[in-house]
């Protein structure tokens, strides 16, 4: 590994890693089938789009009611929320169960990120 990207590894874990409770994250080596693929594709954009939308309303307009919040959360399913989370679950879940589940009893370290 590239000394710099060793030495920013060991500052994540020496400075930044004693925070996190949990350090699960999701595997960037998941494999996906055609057809999830093709969701994800169907999906993703426009679920990012409105969601960064949002989130810019709110910043420009001062913030979120409880009203807004609702019609979100209501507003996201019809931009594939429920399809998209059924898709990277599923890719987890053949992930864990190839690869074998993580051990997070096992602190982080640069030298077992390697």
């Amino acid at each position: 590994m590239e000394p710099r990207a060793v030495e920013r590894l060991t500052d994540l874990y020496d400075y930044w890693m004693q925070y996190v409770d949990d350090t699960t994250c999701y595997p960037i080596d998941c494999v996906y089938t055609q057809e999830e693929l093709d969701t994800i594709d169907k999906w993703r954009v426009d679920f990012e789009n409105y969601v960064s939308e949002q989130e810019a309303t709110w910043l420009r307009d001062g913030g979120i009611t409880d009203d807004t919040w609702n019609a979100y959360k209501e507003n996201l399913n019809s931009y594939g929320m429920q399809d998209l989370l059924d898709t990277y679950q599923a890719a987890y879940d053949r992930y864990v169960e190839t690869a074998g589940a993580v051990d997070t009893t096992v602190p982080a370290t640069a030298e077992t990120a390697n």
